[in-house]
This record gives C-alpha cells, sequence and structure tokens, in this order.
C-alpha cells in the first residue's frame, strides 16, 4: 500500500484528518483540485455551550467550479471576528486555551484574500502545536509523480466517519461540556487541543485502529 496519503486542505480539520499524520509518512494536500461546496473546505465544527457550532468561511461563489487557489475570502462580512469570538466562547475555560489560543489569534488577526493560503497557514500552526514534523506535509504540485492512497473527499459532513474509515476510531476524551451534551466526536482538532493540551498526541496515535499497512 502507499506510504502517502492525498487530502484536501480543510479549515481546521477534525481528528480523523490529523489520525491520517500518524498513519502514513506523508500527507499529501491536493493544490490542484477544484472546490467543492458544502465541505470540510471552508467549514469546520467546534463544541460550544449548546451544542456543535458549525465555522463557515465565507467565498465568493460562481457558477462554474474554480481551482482551490482561485477561491477568495468574502471580507466584506466581519468573519474572522466572529469566528474567534465564537472560539473564544467555546473553549475559554478549557485547561489549555491560554497556552494555544495566541497561536491561533494570530492568524485570525491578519487579512487573508484566498482560502487555501489561509487555511494553509492555520493547518502549519496547528501541525507546530502537535510537535508534528511540517516537512510530513507536501504540495500535490510539488510532488508529481508520488505514489499514495487517494483519500479526498473521504472526510466529509455529510459521511460518518465510522462507516468509511476503518483504519480510525475515536478515542473518547474530555470535553469542556461533556456533562450537558455527552462526548461529541471527531470535532475540529481545536477542541482535542484546547482539552487535552499535550496530550492530544497521545489521543491521535491511539485513533489508529490498525496496521494500516498490514
Amino acid at each position: 500500500m502507499a506510504m502517502n496519503i492525498l487530502l484536501e486542505l480543510q479549515y481546521l480539520p477534525c481528528i480523523q484528518y490529523f489520525s491520517k499524520l500518524y498513519n502514513f509518512n506523508h500527507v499529501i494536500i491536493d493544490d490542484l483540485e477544484h472546490f467543492e461546496k458544502q465541505s470540510y473546505r471552508n467549514r469546520c465544527i467546534i463544541a460550544g455551550a449548546n451544542g456543535p457550532i458549525d465555522l463557515i468561511v465565507p467565498v465568493y461563489q460562481s457558477r462554474r467550479r474554480l481551482p482551490i487557489k482561485e477561491i477568495l475570502i468574502d471580507n466584506h462580512i466581519h468573519w474572522q471576528h466572529q469566528h474567534w469570538q465564537s472560539i473564544k466562547s467555546a473553549y475559554g475555560k478549557t485547561a489549555f486555551f491560554e497556552h494555544y489560543a495566541h497561536k491561533l489569534e494570530d492568524i485570525y488577526s491578519q487579512p487573508f484574500a484566498n482560502l487555501f493560503d489561509f487555511n494553509l497557514a492555520l493547518l502549519t500552526v496547528l501541525l507546530k502545536i502537535l510537535k508534528v514534523d511540517t516537512e510530513q506535509l507536501k504540495l500535490l504540485s510539488e510532488v508529481a509523480g508520488a505514489e499514495y492512497l487517494d483519500y479526498k473527499n473521504k472526510i466529509h459532513p455529510k459521511e460518518r466517519f465510522q462507516a468509511i474509515d476503518a483504519h480510525f476510531v475515536m478515542v473518547p476524551y474530555q470535553q469542556a461540556f461533556n456533562e450537558r451534551h455527552g462526548f461529541l466526536p471527531n470535532l475540529s482538532i481545536i477542541d482535542l487541543i484546547f482539552n487535552e493540551g499535550p496530550g492530544a498526541g497521545e489521543i491521535l496515535r491511539s485513533s489508529k485502529k490498525i496496521n494500516i499497512f498490514d
């Protein structure tokens, strides 16, 4: 089996997405693809006091499918402030929010015209927080001819991860609103980071259900 996996670039990706970094030598990001609506490319899910919250980056719509690097963010909407306030409200009282928040807030305070650039900046910060070597991440345009398992669009808001991913198990952990809602699985990686801090890496390692190369 290929030792690399191909994924689309997502906005604050879920735990399942990050588990692939512990299964494969390299995660290859498809920077040559076309944008798909209603996907995790411009949305993520976090846990709020009243349940799951969808955060959606507004983008300019087009009647034709555009290359992902041509997708522009609609900055007429003050979405960055709104998203960061939602994140603060959801995780401000978690054990590790103050330790990591400034690293993400720096990205939210910068202007971004392009969705791909914004998502890549966030992903790079998240990899550093999780102490994952950023060299493990490659762009498809940079690795022409590489062999990989094509896993694009498998991690999707409309797909149940239990049904499609035989190599991933959701390991429960303490969440901010467990007592209200019970455990909410496979949220954005920031839910795991803010709640578990340095323990996030071990939970991701434990999410490897079986040896993917067996």
